[in-house]
């Protein structure tokens, strides 16, 4: 009987890389999805930019929520007065008109309730009507994006 000395081939060794390379590819993939399940994205949770870079983890309200509240606001003011806005024109409202026509309150600061935020909201008909709120509430805080408006 004659023995085959020869040991793996570069053919049977490459088959075997391969096989591992997609095992790993598919292990990797399994665990992102995994870990997204149990932990929110970095990138998703906060798109805002504190001006100081403090973030507002120990109060309940967060700056997202005021800027919800002048969005909110906003969307209703735009059903009132702008209901047919042609597409590509972008309507700017201030808070201060906002709450001219008892459609929000004062914002404060969630820091300081001493200091109210100013800011404003645009709508824009795209093919949607598509709304931004943007707010600065003094030195603690300014949307990314924000410009003196009133």
């Amino acid at each position: 009987m004659k023995l085959n000395n020869r040991g793996w081939g570069l053919q049977a060794m490459l088959a075997g890389v391969l096989v591992l390379m997609i095992a790993l590819v598919i292990i990797a993939v399994l665990v992102n999805k995994t870990f997204d399940n149990i932990m929110p994205s970095i990138n998703d949770e906060n798109n805002y930019e504190s001006v100081n870079q403090d973030t507002e983890t120990d109060t309940k309200l967060k700056y997202s929520d005021l800027e919800d509240k002048v969005l909110e606001a906003a969307k209703v003011y735009q059903k009132r007065y702008y209901n047919d806005i042609p597409k590509g024109d972008a309507i700017t409202v201030s808070i201060k008109k906002l709450q001219e026509n008892g459609l929000i309150d004062n914002i404060a600061d969630i820091k300081d309730p001493n200091i109210n935020c100013l800011g404003y909201a645009t709508f824009e008909k795209q093919d949607d009507i598509v709304y931004r709120a943007y707010i600065k509430c003094g030195s603690n805080y300014q949307t990314v994006g924000y410009q003196n408006y009133e």
